[in-house]
């Protein structure tokens, strides 16, 4: 009776110890939230023309007329905050845009979030290096969209060497995934230095991205 008690307890339980594991660690990403601001013209909803009334005139005949109402005075500024399919199609853009430094791959748009990977190309920027640890790095990247505001989140920073069994992996990890006999702890810390800074470069070109309108080349009609 008290096993099955214990194990009933476990199935409880266990739902809840799996979902804190795989809570992501916000301290090994890069994350923020940016608000946007479009003008008001050309996405407010056009308003409608006021419903007409139907009175009767001295002979018992129907007339149709419009109400003669003063204009609401216009206390509204000239951005309002953007609509989130609009930045989800901003994000969308960046993605499909060609980047100089690096790569993306295998993006996805559900509506609302664009995901993506990025790779750099790694190259240690000197001669005769320690360890050969050349390569590239690695990195996932999501755009979250709401009204007036988007979320960037790049996480899963990794190094992985062209050279077998000299790979950093995560560029967060106070040790790198060879070894400190591998890859010593200079040349740790020059991966992962490249590695942020990719990741900076990545986040200035989304902002960039982000904050302009999106270019529509077709002929729409």
């Amino acid at each position: 009776m008290i096993k099955q008690a214990f194990i009933f307890l476990a199935l409880i339980l266990l739902p809840s110890v799996v979902s804190a594991q795989e809570k992501e660690d916000v301290s090994k990403m890069f994350r923020d939230v940016v608000t946007v601001e479009v003008e008001r013209a050309k996405y407010a909803p056009a308003i409608p023309p006021p419903p007409k009334e139907e009175v009767k005139g001295k002979k018992g005949k129907k007339h149709h007329e419009v109400p003669v109402e003063e204009p609401a005075a216009d206390t509204l500024g000239p951005t309002m905050p953007a609509p989130s399919s609009e930045l989800t199609k901003r994000a969308q853009s960046w993605y499909t845009q060609k980047a100089v430094k690096y790569t993306k791959a295998n993006g996805a748009n559900s509506g609302k979030n664009v995901t993506c990977n990025v790779t750099f190309p790694f190259k240690q920027k000197m001669l005769n290096p320690e360890n050969a640890v050349d390569g590239k790095i690695t990195m996932d990247v999501l755009i979250e969209a709401k009204e007036g505001k988007y979320r960037y989140t790049i996480k899963n920073i990794r190094h992985i060497a062209s050279k077998p069994d000299m790979s950093g992996g995560d560029v967060y990890a106070k040790v790198p995934e060879a070894g400190s006999m591998s890859i010593t702890d200079l040349t740790w810390k020059h991966i992962r230095s490249e590695a942020f800074a990719d990741a900076k470069v990545v986040i200035d070109d989304i902002k960039a991205k982000m904050t302009n309108e999106v270019q529509n080349d077709k002929d729409e009609w």
